[in-house]
């Protein structure tokens, strides 16, 4: 298979260059000097020769608080860039696999989030990637939707590369104790969309949405001191709550989500969130 992966100097992009070498697939990266996705002439420049099987888009913008301020730039890309690869897939017959996020629930549940919960964005980002989705459940072709949660990897400002950075330059760590949700080792996620994709099982309309993120659940103070410990730091953390930071932009409260969706479509096995983070910090930080 052929495969192209957009944005692929993001932390997730460049976990699938990581992997590529174990892969029987053959790789296509680009990133905006290449392919700019809110482009239908750079696309259809880009791809005219590859003969592309499956395009796996990581370009997006991810700046939560940015967001709320440069509406129309993260609109453009994570909305209307996705409606421009989705038009090409569904002339050329291309697989689509999409990222979208747990921001685009609002949910007070007491257990896991599914799928087909209430949708209502709580800020700009969240809205602007579900304008993305929209796009591929009405879309023709083969192409599915994955939302995921509190994304780390070596690569980029992720939540544990900056607790880790500021263990070595802060006294003491102020950490949230009130938000829960589910954290995301990147090379997890890559690995198990090519699985997905290696799966001889055709998607359908009603299956083009499904969580992903490791197991389990926790808040971000507990994973910050598990971050900590794993990496050998005793650096003392206090648990706050959200209104400590007086953050103008509001994220979901609960963003626990259920897998189960997605392990039963494509017969997955998801490492729990703890055991990834210390396969991370083990074998990727040290």
């Amino acid at each position: 298979m052929r495969i192209l992966i957009t944005g692929s100097e993001g932390q997730l992009g460049q976990e699938f260059n990581r992997i590529k070498s174990s892969s029987k697939h053959e790789f296509f990266f680009t990133d905006l000097n290449h392919l700019n996705i809110c482009s239908v002439y750079s696309i259809n420049s880009y791809l005219s020769d590859k003969k592309i099987n499956c395009i796996i888009n990581c370009a997006a913008y991810t700046d939560v608080r940015k967001a709320e301020i440069e509406k129309e730039k993260a609109l453009n890309i994570n909305s209307a860039g996705v409606k421009n690869l989705v038009s090409y897939c569904e002339e050329n017959n291309i697989k689509l696999i999409h990222f979208s996020t747990d921001y685009v629930y609002n949910a007070n549940n007491s257990k896991p989030i599914n799928e087909e919960e209430f949708l209502a964005p709580q800020n700009y980002y969240g809205y602007s990637k579900r304008e993305g989705e929209k796009h591929i459940e009405n879309s023709k072709n083969e192409s599915i939707v994955i939302r995921t949660s509190w994304l780390y990897s070596k690569f980029g400002n992720n939540f544990v590369n900056k607790i880790i950075d500021k263990s070595k330059t802060e006294e003491k760590l102020k950490v949230i104790d009130d938000q829960f949700g589910c954290p995301t080792y990147a090379k997890d996620l890559a690995e198990a969309v090519i699985k997905i994709l290696e799966i001889d099982k055709r998607i359908d309309e009603k299956t083009k949405i499904f969580n992903y993120s490791n197991g389990g659940s926790t808040n971000w103070f507990n994973f910050a001191k598990k971050i900590l410990f794993l990496y050998g730091s005793d650096k003392i953390i206090e648990p706050v709550d959200s209104e400590y930071f007086k953050d103008q932009v509001k994220r979901p409260k609960f963003s626990i989500t259920s897998k189960q969706k997605i392990i039963d479509t494509f017969n997955l096995e998801i490492n729990n969130w703890d055991k990834s983070l210390a396969y991370f910090i083990s074998n990727d930080l040290k």
